[in-house]
């Protein structure tokens, strides 16, 4: 997983690219809990880097 992009925050889109699922998967996990979304002003929602990186460690129960 490349996270060397200069960002905070990313799209549903990207994370999904990052850890190789379905965007409609991240979609599901921001809508049950198991990843945050938050909303900056009027965009979209967007995933905390924090929160990518917790969940693609290897010790995560949450993955997918």
């Amino acid at each position: 997983m490349d996270l060397s992009l200069n960002k905070k925050y990313f799209r549903p889109d990207e994370v999904a690219a990052l850890l190789n699922v379905n965007r409609r998967t991240i979609y599901r996990m921001i809508l049950d809990g198991r990843l945050p979304g938050v909303n900056l002003d009027h965009r979209p929602r967007r995933i905390p880097r924090a929160a990518i990186t917790a969940l693609a460690a290897a010790d995560s129960p949450e993955w997918p």
